[in-house]
């Protein structure tokens, strides 16, 4: 899959763009302020329906404008086809997405469309964060290679959020709680088999990524699916009832699952360099990529934003021939274009020079 055309209308300062993509390697270069970051937005928005930068999309929409349009022309390999997809968000909250003339339901449905990776000065919290960025990088994983997965996970959501409400409610009805707990264990088990079964397939492709670059030794992932390994969930959560209770919360479930991310048996957060565990987090999402299109026949779009300000020369050419190898395709960001040079491939590359919101190709 890649995009061969995208417009782009009253995204920040890109008011009015419109360009000829690359099917590899497209470099997106200016000093800052200039517009680059926001072109990689108006990718997120046509392939998300939302921003990676503002959860309010007012902030996004040029001050000028009372609506953003981003539109393209998509390229699928498998089975081979062209599709026209668009976007619009309009300052007081309407959002639209259309494909090839026909309304889409839901965001869901772009992200399914346009498999997309991100990576920015926020993804290294995939290692340094919080258990919910983990769980957000495996139900990526899992949501574009089964697609049962989403009905499942909302299921699962709406079910858990019903219980929380009622374990917070001042006088809880006993009967409605067994209720839903009856319902949310099965949710949570089925939750946890797909993420597991998911790890697995990856695994392999972890470790093959992971021998292309220098600094990284011996790379696994471990999971822990949310309760104690030596007991059912609903053993588990019959004990958890008094506690659960008095905290307003469920205290297990996939909803408490987390990766242990190694490197040759240590956690890498404990272990590795600043430096390191942004190569490290380069290579997990490689990994997903690779394993994404052993099992659909696809490739994902990777948007690196500011590439060479968050790896050395060498560690740049690694993760560069690596998405030529995964026959990818992906924009990156800098701010000079000859921080790019020996790296992207002749005749395989376009590079782009933005300046106060215009872009032009160079």
């Amino acid at each position: 899959m890649h995009i061969s055309r995208l417009e782009v209308h009253q995204v920040r300062n890109l008011k009015q763009v419109a360009i000829d993509l690359h099917s590899a390697a497209n470099v997106v270069y200016g000093i800052n302020g200039s517009g680059k970051t926001s072109f990689l937005e108006a990718l997120h928005l046509l392939g998300r329906g939302k921003s990676f930068r503002h959860r309010d999309l007012r902030l996004v929409i040029n001050h000028d404008a009372s609506d953003l349009i981003v539109s393209a022309k998509v390229e699928r390999q498998s089975p081979p086809r062209t599709h026209q997809l668009g976007v619009k968000r309009t300052r007081n909250g309407h959002f639209m997405a259309r494909m090839d003339g026909e309304n889409l339901q839901s965001a869901v449905q772009l992200a399914a469309i346009i498999p997309l990776q991100l990576i920015d000065a926020h993804s290294f919290n995939l290692l340094e964060g919080g258990p919910l960025q983990r769980r957000q990088f495996l139900d990526w994983g899992v949501f574009h290679v089964e697609p049962s997965y989403t009905d499942l996970w909302r299921r699962f959501q709406k079910t858990l959020k019903q219980r929380n409400q009622l374990l917070r409610h001042g006088r809880m009805d006993e009967d409605s709680l067994r209720i839903w707990t009856a319902e949310l264990i099965p949710l949570s088990e089925a939750i946890t088999k797909y993420r597991q079964e998911y790890l697995i397939g990856l695994a392999d492709h972890v470790a093959a990524v992971a021998e292309k670059f220098d600094g990284l030794g011996l790379l696994s992932v471990e999971y822990y699916r949310g309760w104690r390994d030596d007991c059912s969930l609903s053993e588990v959560m019959t004990g958890d009832v008094a506690r659960d209770k008095l905290v307003g919360t469920t205290s297990h479930g996939a909803q408490k699952a987390d990766l242990k991310i190694k490197v040759d048996g240590i956690l890498a957060s404990d272990s590795l360099s600043r430096g390191q565990i942004k190569l490290l987090v380069y290579a997990l999402k490689l990994a997903q990529a690779t394993y994404y299109r052993s099992k659909m026949g696809e490739s994902c779009l990777f948007l690196l934003d500011d590439l060479p300000a968050e790896l050395d020369h060498r560690h740049r050419r690694q993760v560069i021939d690596c998405l030529y190898d995964l026959d990818c395709q992906f924009f990156v960001t800098g701010v000079d274009k000859h921080d790019f040079d020996g790296l992207v491939r002749e005749n395989a590359h376009k590079m782009f020079y933005v300046e106060h919101g215009a872009m032009v190709a160079s």
